[in-house]
């Protein structure tokens, strides 16, 4: 953890702040999982209705 003290407040770098970084990746997996429920849903509805 690199906080610094400034004046009567302490200081962190945005990442830190978040708990994390949040990459390209994350964007891939909301993807593929949009795709897959509408997949899904798709499957059932001709299973239900076909």
């Amino acid at each position: 953890m690199t906080a610094r003290k400034v004046e009567d407040h302490v200081e962190i770098s945005t990442e830190e702040a978040r708990a994390g970084q949040t990459g390209l990746g994350m964007r891939y997996v909301l993807a593929a999982g949009i795709a897959l429920v509408v997949i899904g849903f798709g499957a059932v509805a001709l299973g239900w209705f076909g």
